[in-house]
């Protein structure tokens, strides 16, 4: 297992991609982990189990998705 997602408690276990310490994993849930040293220090994109709703802005007219 690389980590386990905050989102929806999925345990990861295969990267994406790795950089030296660095791992990126996509987790079932859609969201990106960023995991250096086993320990996740980031998390980019959505989940369908957390997701994200735009009040203003260009992403306001189309909820729930991804920034290009």
């Amino acid at each position: 297992m690389i980590a386990t997602c905050p989102a929806c408690s999925w345990r990861c276990s295969a990267a994406v991609s790795s950089h030296g310490v660095v791992s990126y994993v996509r987790c079932v849930c859609g969201l990106f982990l960023v995991v250096e040293r086993g320990v996740i220090t980031a998390t980019a994109g959505t989940s369908t189990f957390a997701p994200i709703h735009h009040g203003c802005g260009d992403l306001a007219s189309v909820p729930d998705r991804e920034p290009s």
